[in-house]
């Protein structure tokens, strides 16, 4: 559920995952500093060859270490695929879009997340696009539009996160299902 709307709100804000790599030369470290954060390694290359290397990753300090034997000046090329924003970043985007989706009453239900990355009770799609929505405004609230299959929301340029999401929970709530465009600039 989670992995789901994560890859919904990265829609919404356009944080499409890029691809890159680098490539360092062993000297005396086997260990390898990605510059770019919120990265996947896909793979680690040696001489041009990922056939027989080894390695490992963390993720908290972007550091790739190579286990498999290095010779001096052995070139090592690292791919991976990066995002502007971490998943754990999201998570408290969603995390605070449960918050504004219960100030607002949405529905009668009061979701949480789980521990174990489940959002409890489970939502059905439309809750889950709201939530998705309001995570976006939060993220980068001088957007002007949302887009998602079954909605299409435009603010005003002038009008606050606080407000662009008061004007959808309330649209929401007095609606039994939206497949339309909300236009705040004509209401």
């Amino acid at each position: 559920m989670i992995v789901s709307l994560r890859a919904k709100i990265r829609s919404l804000v356009g944080d499409f995952s890029k691809t890159s790599e680098e490539a360092f030369t062993y000297v005396t470290s086997s260990i390898f500093t990605i510059a770019q954060d919120n990265i996947t390694v896909s793979s680690v290359a040696v001489n041009g060859s990922v056939s027989g290397v080894t390695y490992t990753f963390s993720s908290t300090t972007n550091k790739v270490t190579v286990t498999s034997s290095l010779t001096t000046n052995d070139i090592v090329l690292v791919s991976y695929t990066y995002n502007k924003y971490s998943s754990d970043e999201l998570d408290e985007y969603i995390r605070a879009a449960l918050v504004w989706m219960s100030v607002y009453s949405y529905e009668t239900e009061d979701y949480e997340i789980e521990s174990n990355d489940i959002i409890s009770p489970t939502p059905d799609n439309k809750t889950t696009d709201v939530i998705c929505l309001i995570g976006s405004i939060l993220i980068n609230p001088s957007y002007t539009s949302y887009k998602l299959p079954n909605v299409t929301v435009v603010y005003p340029r002038t009008m606050t996160p606080e407000a662009r999401i008061e004007k959808l929970m309330g649209r929401v709530n007095h609606s039994l299902g939206i497949c339309d465009t909300i236009d705040f600039n004509i209401i």
